[in-house]
């Protein structure tokens, strides 16, 4: 995988974070604008617009695939980031292990 392509996942993943922490949903039609400005700026502008659309595309793809996100094809349902690590098992309020 190449750098830009790298750089473009990663701009997905903090479209999606940035959007939550504006208190916005993330979804379809929120998170892709946001990705490609990132990845326009942190690419420093030497992708042209149909570059970074088209690599924005791809990275959403990958990282579907590969589970990082989810991230539905219904136009307004929520997008997240899959956590890697597990959230830890919740203890019983007894002590016992189930």
């Amino acid at each position: 995988m190449e750098y830009w392509d790298k750089l473009a996942e990663a701009a997905v993943k903090e479209a999606i974070a940035s959007v939550v922490k504006d208190g916005k949903r993330a979804h379809s039609q929120s998170v892709p604008p946001v990705a490609r400005r990132l990845l326009a700026q942190k690419g420093r502008s030497r992708l042209s617009a149909p570059d970074v659309e088209k690599k924005v595309q791809q990275a959403v793809e990958r990282l579907k695939e590969r589970k990082e996100i989810r991230a539905p094809i219904a136009p307004n349902t929520d997008w997240a980031v899959i956590d890697e690590a597990p959230a830890p098992a919740a203890q019983p309020a007894d002590g016992s292990t189930a």
